[in-house]
């Protein structure tokens, strides 16, 4: 029978705080320096905790002039229903304008860190432009100077092909002179042994006469 009753008191405790948390209401305490947290609903009563303005809290539930309220940190008590409200209040409001603030300066710091170094990178890729616009001219100028070298390179080519073609011609000329030349000198020297043999052979018949003649003086 006591298990039974514990279970009981269990889930009734369970679907106590089940109703709680699905009728919470948010609050802010409003703009007052400090806020007592009261154990129950009165001034005279113990106070259990402190909070601010701005402070978020949860209401349990309400009368009058009171509402029990439960802290971030799962505390309860009591406070003034006139110093609740469920707007957020200024201080509240000053302290997320304070801190996005905060984070745009942080941004805006890292922004600047970036900045510079893409400023950095901007001028190394200004002074890259420069070296690449400066080699670029300097090879077409190298390029214009190496068409006008070419140029004379192929008239030199052609002048050395006419020359060539002219030296050609001129030793066909010179192997034909050799050639005639060199028959004119076999003819002559033909000629000269024809020459010879006939002085010979006219010397030989007269000689053969004279002996014929004395031979016949002789007789």
């Amino acid at each position: 029978m006591k298990n039974i009753l514990t279970a009981l008191s269990v889930i009734g405790l369970g679907v106590g705080l089940l109703l709680d948390t699905a009728t919470a209401e948010t609050v802010y305490v409003i703009d007052v320096l400090r806020l007592s947290l009261r154990s129950a609903p009165g001034g005279g009563y113990e106070a259990v905790a402190v909070v601010k303005s701005g402070q978020i809290l949860e209401v349990v539930q309400t009368n009058e002039q009171w509402s029990q309220v439960r802290m971030p940190d799962g505390r309860e008590g009591w406070v003034l229903s006139r110093y609740l409200t469920p707007k957020k209040t200024g201080a509240l409001k000053l302290e997320i304008l304070q801190k996005q603030h905060t984070a745009l300066k942080e941004e805006a710091a890292a922004r600047q860190i970036e900045n510079a170094a893409l400023k950095k990178e901007n001028q190394i890729f200004r002074a890259e432009l420069e070296q690449t616009a400066k080699r670029i001219e300097d090879v077409g100028r190298s390029y214009e100077n190496l068409k006008k070298e070419a140029a004379g390179y192929l008239k030199l080519k052609e002048n050395s092909k006419n020359t060539a073609a002219k030296l050609s011609k001129q030793q066909s000329k010179i192997t034909a002179l050799e050639k005639e030349l060199s028959e004119l000198d076999t003819q002559q020297m033909i000629w000269w042994f024809l020459a010879g043999a006939g002085v010979l052979l006219l010397g030989f018949i007269a000689g053969f006469s004279v002996k014929r003649q004395r031979r016949r003086l002789l007789m």
